[in-house]
């Protein structure tokens, strides 16, 4: 008799593991879902990031090339009255 009384104490301990587990599955799943959610969120960021970082870069170069166009004129125009002098 007393090795049923171990056996069913050892049943009962293994279901009181199995429902620990689920419930620590449902925990763990519930964790996921949000850290999945807050990982697109930040993907998205930095999506949106990188596309401003490259809009930045062209402006960028669209303005050093304005202002290289705009050093020739000057030199140009200095050149220019430096001859008519």
């Amino acid at each position: 008799m007393d090795l049923l009384k171990v056996l069913e104490e050892k049943v009962a301990g293994l279901v009181r593991r199995i429902k620990e587990l689920e419930a620590e599955n449902v925990k763990l799943s519930a964790e996921n879902v949000q850290l999945t959610a807050k990982l697109e969120t930040m993907e998205n960021s930095m999506l949106s990031d990188i596309k401003r970082i490259e809009e930045l870069d062209q402006e960028k170069a669209l303005t050093r090339m304005v202002v290289d166009d705009l050093i020739k004129d000057i030199d140009s125009l200095v050149e220019n009255n430096g001859n008519h002098e």
